[in-house]
């Protein structure tokens, strides 16, 4: 079905339209939302973005598994179960091209994405930033491959059966669409960040291009017309600062350079 658009020039326009959805949601339902820099930039892994086949996506994956986890072994928790799955949400945590693509429960989180980047822009130009909102129990009922599920599917976890066929070096056949999962909590910025994801399978199409033509799920995008610097000042006297998305020492040293005024 055709993306929805909508146009807001603050954050509190922005918290209405996702209330007034949010009223219209069935009980159990919620969304999950994306910031991105630019409305031009897709939804699509980072490991698909250039253009290349799904066989070299795999191979590309696979090799990149395989040596993080012959590199990162020093590196673990003593004790800490080193699943396949595990490896890949960490290999997506610390920049490494995956098949994943991330998403957050916290809207505040994903404005923050959104703008910062954007915090010196004075003006939102031809190609403003935006958040991205969606219904992933929506989007899982109305994926072909799983729809035959009906009400049973919600989002997916790593133990569900239907998710088997988006494993990292599986050698099952990968269906062609992506699926939206809950993944592992195995660092400080996934829990901060209330991180999700949406996994890919073996389609190199993006999430606008499955939802255009045959995932009939709302994904909506909301344009953020104001200045991007001031949306994120007003972010920023939320309380939504650094260290609320990175609860890491050197955020917190630019956090305090940032409150006091330091300009060294």
């Amino acid at each position: 079905m055709p993306i929805s658009e909508i146009e807001v020039s603050s954050i509190s326009d922005l918290i209405e339209e996702i209330l007034q959805r949010g009223r219209e949601l069935e009980p159990g339902r919620f969304f999950w939302f994306r910031g991105l820099s630019r409305r031009s930039h897709s939804l699509l892994p980072s490991i698909m973005r250039d253009g290349k086949s799904f066989d070299i996506v795999r191979e590309r994956e696979e090799r990149l598994l395989a040596r993080f986890r012959q590199r990162s072994i020093a590196y673990w928790k003593e004790g800490y179960n080193q699943t396949l799955w595990d490896q890949l949400f960490s290999m997506q945590h610390y920049g490494l091209p995956t098949r994943l693509l991330d998403w957050s429960e916290n809207l505040m989180v994903s404005l923050y994405f959104a703008l910062q980047s954007r915090a010196t822009d004075a003006f939102a130009d031809a190609d403003p930033p935006v958040v991205w909102c969606v219904d992933p129990i929506a989007w899982n009922r109305a994926t072909p491959s799983l729809s035959g599920y009906g009400e049973t599917i919600h989002v997916l976890t790593t133990v569900n059966e239907e998710i088997e066929s988006y494993e990292p070096m599986s050698n099952r056949r990968q269906v062609k669409y992506p699926v939206a999962m809950f993944g592992s909590h195995n660092s400080d910025r996934i829990v901060a960040q209330r991180g999700t994801f949406f996994i890919w399978g073996n389609s190199t199409e993006s999430l606008e291009e499955f939802s255009e033509s045959d995932v009939d799920a709302n994904l909506t995008r909301f344009v953020l017309s104001g200045s991007p610097a001031d949306l994120f000042k007003d972010l920023q006297k939320l309380g939504f600062t650094e260290t609320m998305i990175f609860p890491e020492m050197s955020y917190l040293a630019e956090e305090l350079k940032r409150t006091e005024g330091w300009r060294a």
